[in-house]
């Protein structure tokens, strides 16, 4: 009988040392690490991006212009490699904490071959020009004309969602919440890839 509760004693003990080990494990993985296996997770996940827009078409999209540009939102997406298509509003406050790295983002990547563009959804006019006046936004906003339309033909839900496209207006990726610049850059080279 003592023979049976020593190993179910030891067993305990190792099944505890095993679960303290990986608890610690994964306490002591910094941020860094973290976010490599997360991006390592990206690029593996090829093609496999489960969001409804994935494979449909945005140069049919109509628009109208809101500020900072004189091209239309199909133009944009025909003269650049990758466009970043983020779809935001006003009152939605990880839009607020993205917008600023959006904005330097876009400026970084100016006179390249990639084009940050925003769609404001879900907004009355007041509270759009409020924000884009407070956040400084030097990208290309838009307003779709038919927006009920495009968000449920998109399945557009969620805000923040940013879309990436490539120039022949096929959205390739989805990311649904607060996007970095980092996740940005890998996203774009996964589409990219994809040319």
């Amino acid at each position: 009988m003592t023979g049976k509760k020593l190993i179910i004693a030891v067993i305990f003990i190792a099944f505890f040392l095993l679960i303290g080990v990986s608890i610690g494990a994964v306490i002591n993985m910094s941020d860094d690490e973290m976010k490599e296996r997360s991006l390592k997770t990206l690029q593996d996940s090829e093609g496999r991006d489960n969001h409804y827009a994935v494979g449909l078409n945005l140069l049919d999209t109509e628009s109208e212009t809101v500020i900072n540009s004189d091209e239309q939102l199909n133009e944009i997406i025909q003269n650049n490699e990758v466009t970043v298509v983020n779809f935001f509003a006003s009152w939605c406050e990880p839009c607020k904490r993205e917008t600023p790295e959006l904005n330097e983002y876009a400026l970084e990547t100016a006179g390249s071959e990639v084009q940050v563009v925003g769609i404001n959804i879900d907004d009355s006019a007041k509270n759009r020009d409020e924000f884009l006046d407070t956040y400084g936004v030097q990208y290309p906003v838009f307003e779709l004309t038919d927006e009920k339309g495009m968000t449920d033909e998109f399945k557009i839900s969620l805000m923040p969602t940013t879309f990436f496209v490539d120039s022949n207006g096929k959205v390739v990726r989805a990311y649904i919440g607060e996007i970095g610049p980092e996740l940005i850059t890998n996203y774009i080279n996964y589409v990219k890839e994809r040319q």
